[in-house]
């Protein structure tokens, strides 16, 4: 059930905080994924790699 309180001034500093987390959350993440190398994206599919080339 959704419920309305007004906040007045601290909403306004609330709404503004949270979306300044967003966009320092979403520049941290672009940092970190230039930084990761390509074959650690999926764990999974490069440990299916090793093993299917060390049965080779």
């Amino acid at each position: 059930m959704e419920f309305y309180v007004p906040l007045g001034c601290r909403g306004i500093v609330f709404r503004f905080g949270t979306f300044l987390i967003g966009i320092l959350g979403g520049i941290a993440y672009r940092k970190a994924a230039r930084r990761r190398s390509p074959a650690a994206s999926d764990p999974a599919a490069s440990l299916a790699l090793l093993e299917l080339l060390a049965l080779d």
